[in-house]
């Protein structure tokens, strides 16, 4: 039977106090009135087998139990009913009751010894008297009619509530399970003894799920969703836990030593052929319980590995790496995001921009490096930030700590910092941005994938921090809404490539096109290119022969501390004599 809803438990217990209060109810009655029967003490008997059988129903409703029950109750009708005379009364209507609710209470079912002895109790005062009273015949059929319509309506009334729960609690496309279902499931496996060991959740999310519905149809990407599930399934197992959490997103519980293998697999899974249409996936991790003790704290944190394994791109895979998001106190995640907060911790690394023409460094870009428990990556403390609502906090504490290397910076050079556009308008970002003497040589990177064109008083913020020496740059162009419209409404002096237009540029003759358009507008408008994530010669000479004077990447160099280095290393210098077929923007002034 497993376990019972607790609709169906209370539905039961119901039926089995009622049955148990009938058979009480005769007890008292044949006590008050010996003459309800020819053998009261037999009778009572009988009736204090149904009360016993119903205390089982209501203290022990499960397979074994009931099966018991099922064979001790009917031995009660053959006191009360097959040792008697054919009277019908008041005891036989009781006892008629009793049976029904009996039938009730345990779902429907009638076993075949029951009925058989039920049955033969009936059959036996004819077989005594050799005849039937119509009373008696009447009787008869109201239990076999009794009988069949309870079970029958019990079982039917069983399913359809199976069946209502089964859909409530699973997807209707996918039959993965609902979120509320697979967050109670979570919380059951959390809620496990402290022992157990190998549990992980797992959180996949499909990359560009939604091109799938405009470029195929959703009916394609229904098929989509449903072969993700089946592959999922496939991956965990049957001891596996997989829900549909989201339209593209997927929750897993497993029970495995290498969690980190297993997204992998997963990863190919859902890349070993062309039936996803292309899609692939990124995959958070968090640990059963050194993660969390509960669904939402689990969830919480898987989130935050998801969206690290996004932001480093397609189909990668992230632990959760920091204090725990439930713990109270300096053991807990929100306190430590605190304290980086507060500049404890909080530090500044920078790379290099370099002219490929000269060889010589353009810029620097401030890059926030975390010294704080658990992890030191960047992307998992801004992951964090969004978690407990402190994004904006973080960034402006990033963007003071960054401003003080503007006037300490080696001569000649700018210096890059990255802020998300909507900040631009916030008090504590112009406080910020008041403290240096001189923001001359500052360039504010736009990094939040918004458009800011609607956004009441940016283009007069903008202008007023043009006229204190403030240059813009677009960041990411390429991906997410940093586009042209983003071009347009900011009117950035620089314009940053990103990695996913970069990587493979020397084989991709599209990308070369639209690079070479945007490096028309930007020769028009007085801007320049910069191409970030630049990591193989053969990028870096494609890029030249465009015409993109301004490159950043592990190719040119690394981050480093401050200042470490004001020029680019001696190894560098010949990324001035990579011939250009194309001509170069100009960098006057800089």
């Amino acid at each position: 039977m497993g376990h019972l809803p607790d609709e169906v438990l209370r539905a039961r217990r119901t039926a089995s106090v009622a049955r148990a209060t009938l058979a009480l109810v005769a007890v008292v009655l044949l006590a008050a009135d010996h003459g309800l029967t020819t053998m009261p003490v037999v009778c009572a008997s009988g009736f204090a087998i149904i009360a016993a059988t119903a205390g089982v129903q209501m203290a022990m409703p499960h397979t074994d139990w009931l099966k018991l029950e099922e064979s001790l109750a009917p031995l009660s009708a053959v006191l009360i009913i097959g040792l008697g005379p054919q009277r019908v009364g008041v005891l036989s209507i009781l006892w008629l009751a009793a049976v029904a609710c009996g039938v009730i209470a345990r779902g429907g079912r009638v076993g075949g010894v029951g009925r058989a002895l039920l049955m033969s109790s009936l059959a036996l005062p004819l077989l005594r008297d050799g005849t039937i009273t119509l009373a008696y015949g009447g009787l008869i059929l109201a239990a076999i009619a009794l009988l069949l319509t309870c079970g029958r309506m019990t079982r039917e009334l069983r399913g359809m509530l199976d069946r209502a729960r089964y859909a409530a609690n699973h997807d209707g496309l996918t039959g993965a399970l609902s979120r509320a279902a697979f967050r109670d499931r979570l919380d059951a496996v959390a809620a496990g003894p402290d022992e157990r060991r190998n549990l992980a959740v797992l959180l996949v999310d499909l990359d560009n799920f939604g091109a799938i519905n405009k470029a195929s149809g959703h009916a394609t990407g229904d098929a989509v969703l449903t072969s993700v599930v089946r592959r999922l399934g496939e991956a965990v197992g049957e001891d596996g836990i997989v829900g549909r959490l989201g339209g593209d997103e997927f929750g897993l519980v497993v029970c495995d030593p290498d969690p980190m293998a297993l997204a992998r697999r997963i990863l190919e899974r859902l890349g070993v052929d062309g039936e996803l249409h292309g899609s692939s996936a990124c995959v958070g991790i968090a640990l059963i319980p050194r993660d969390g003790h509960d669904a939402e704290t689990l969830l919480r944190a898987v989130d935050v590995a998801l969206r690290v394994a996004k932001r480093t791109g397609r189909r990668h895979v992230s632990f959760y790496a920091g204090e725990p998001l439930s713990a109270p106190g300096a053991r807990g995640a929100q306190e430590a995001l605190e304290r980086l907060i507060e500049g404890d911790g909080l530090t500044m690394a920078v790379q290099p921009i370099v002219t490929t023409s000269v060889g010589r460094t353009h810029a620097y870009e401030a890059l926030a490096r975390f010294q704080a428990r658990g992890t030191s990556n960047p992307l998992h403390w801004f992951a964090l930030a969004d978690e407990f609502g402190l994004r904006d906090e973080l960034e402006v504490a990033c963007l003071q700590c960054a401003l003080k290397l503007l006037s300490t910076r080696p001569e000649g050079t700018l210096l890059s910092i990255n802020l998300s556009g909507p900040l631009l308008l916030d008090q504590r970002t112009e406080a910020v941005l008041a403290e240096p003497e001189s923001l001359d040589g500052l360039i504010l990177e736009l990094t939040e994938n918004s458009l800011l064109e609607d956004t009441p008083g940016l283009h007069a913020k903008i202008s007023q921090l043009q006229a204190a020496g403030v240059r813009f740059a677009v960041d990411d162009m390429g991906a997410g809404y940093s586009g042209l419209r983003q071009m347009t409404t900011v009117r950035p002096t620089y314009m940053k490539l990103d990695r996913s237009l970069i990587r493979g540029i020397d084989a991709d003759p599209a990308r070369g096109a639209l690079i070479s358009a945007l490096l028309g507008y930007a020769r028009q408008t007085g801007g320049h290119i910069i191409a970030e994530g630049v990591e193989t010669e053969a990028e870096l000479e494609a890029l030249t022969q465009l015409g993109v004077e301004l490159v950043q990447g592990f190719l040119v160099a690394r981050p480093q501390s401050p200042w470490s280095q004001s020029e680019v290393r001696p190894e560098h210098a010949r990324l001035a004599l990579v011939p250009s077929a194309a001509p170069r923007a100009a960098l006057a002034g800089y």
